[in-house]
């Protein structure tokens, strides 16, 4: 079949990615890895296109023809919570002149037969990516899936899990190819072009406002992750963002994979961690293996808040690992997660001067939402912050979703901008932020972004 890997176009830069969606926070946009990695497995037995219309920003009309031009049997395409009245009505329109479509998102995480019974467009939701189920869905193998919501020849729906959620899965080489050369930024990169590399799927972790952990678990041998960054490397792809949401998970597996990278000698790249798990000889081995970057959990201040969300760790293990990785001279950049029922104005001061107070490189601020799927949005919708029926959520912060105790959206979304003016505006953090740059291009990237997120949170 001639086969479609598509991210829709939208009014706003969507990141639809890893069920996860949100706007971006400045002008950021990295590969989808979902489709990434589906790229692999459709191709090995599909003739298949990708078709980013966030990254060539695509109108709706122009992204029509282009699909018209190449004439699919069947399209992948990914939707968003964030963005779901546009994808759902773009989607129904490709699909008039019979083409199939199957889509992934977050917002099909939940009452995914419901989904599926108010869109007759939509023939299957897939909810692993990094399992073989699209090949089966458009092979007609219903017997043969793992983890998707599918609708069977009599009309019927049914919701199939049965796969393996822990251990180890093999996909064949994602085709990077295939996706467009331009269009897409990256805010820690040091150098151009990148590329977005998953190693491992899932978490292992119980955090509970994050859908990653409900996923399960499981790695790729690390030599098949070698083979696709051999094939980066041998088309001049040098910076990689690493997906993994926590890597180092599997101490000796990352340790065997920094060893094959420093061995290489010539990549450059980012990921995410955990301040209890990135100790001195894996922060160490990442050093040498090329890595400048890491992107660490902090969430909250407060430890009640951390234990009460199931993070595992309080804000001494937090500036413990900070200090670590510091000491270790790689960049370091603290997410956190704002505007749960929780929050008051004096909890966003201790955030923020915890923030300052760990010196970080880059700050991120999440507004909390209620993913699907997760325990976080079972409590939201028990406390009345948020409505069964609302599928439509932001948490890059274009927006304010849920109300607080205290705060209502309008109240949360001004404290957050202002948050995010105290940290990057200060001159000692502007002069530092200068003095680390490498080349006239990170300069650019670094500028640009910088007043991307500077012009969302006037």
């Amino acid at each position: 079949m001639k086969v479609l890997l598509l991210n829709p176009p939208g009014t706003r830069i969507y990141i639809r990615d890893y069920f996860c969606s949100k706007t971006t926070k400045s002008n950021y946009l990295f590969h989808p890895v979902d489709l990434v990695v589906l790229s692999g497995t459709l191709a090995e037995v599909h003739e298949v296109a990708v078709l980013d219309c966030m990254a060539e920003r695509l109108s709706p009309d122009s992204a029509r023809a282009r699909i018209a031009a190449f004439a699919p049997d069947a399209i992948v395409g990914l939707v968003g919570s964030v963005s779901w009245n546009e994808d759902r009505a773009f989607l129904a329109q490709v699909a008039r002149n019979g083409t199939r479509v199957l889509a992934i998102g977050d917002v099909l995480q939940e009452q995914s037969e419901r989904r599926l019974a108010e869109e007759p467009w939509l023939e299957a939701a897939l909810h692993d990516f990094s399992s073989a189920d699209a090949l089966a869905i458009l092979a007609g193998e219903r017997d043969e899936l793992c983890d998707a919501t599918v609708r069977r020849s009599d009309g019927s729906i049914a919701r199939v899990r049965k796969g393996p959620r822990k251990g180890t899965f093999r996909v064949p080489r994602p085709r990077h190819e295939l996706f467009p050369a331009k269009g897409y930024r990256f805010s820690f990169a040091r150098r151009t072009p990148f590329a977005t590399v998953l190693s491992d799927y899932g978490c292992p972790y119980p955090c509970t406002f994050c859908v990653i952990g409900t996923l399960g678990f499981k790695t790729r041998p690390v030599a098949d992750v070698l083979v696709e960054l051999d094939d980066l490397r041998a088309r001049g792809v040098r910076e990689i963002f690493f997906m993994d949401q926590t890597f180092g998970v599997l101490h000796e597996r990352a340790l065997e994979l920094c060893a094959a990278l420093q061995q290489r000698g010539d990549l450059s790249w980012t990921a995410f961690t955990r301040p209890d798990t990135a100790d001195d000889e894996l922060l160490a081995a990442m050093k040498r293996a090329g890595c400048h970057t890491l992107i660490l959990g902090v969430e909250s201040a407060s430890d009640a808040v951390l234990a009460a969300y199931k993070k595992g760790y309080g804000a001494a293990k937090v500036r413990e690992g900070f200090a670590r990785v510091k000491r270790h001279g790689l960049r370091t950049v603290g997410t956190f997660i704002i505007g749960l029922p929780e929050e008051d104005e004096r909890s966003l001061e201790r955030t923020l001067e915890l923030a300052l107070e760990l010196e970080l490189d880059f700050m991120s601020l999440n507004m909390a939402v209620p993913r699907f799927g997760t325990p976080f949005r079972a409590r939201a919708l028990e406390l009345g912050l948020c409505e069964g029926a609302d599928l439509v959520m932001d948490q890059g912060g274009a927006d304010a979703f849920l109300p607080t105790s205290t705060l209502d959206r309008d109240a949360m979304l001004r404290l957050k901008k202002r948050m995010v003016r105290r940290f990057y505006l200060r001159p000692g953090y502007l002069w530092r932020r200068l003095s680390g740059v490498r080349s006239f291009a990170e300069l650019g990237a670094q500028a640009r972004e910088g007043l991307a997120l500077l012009s969302r949170n006037v």
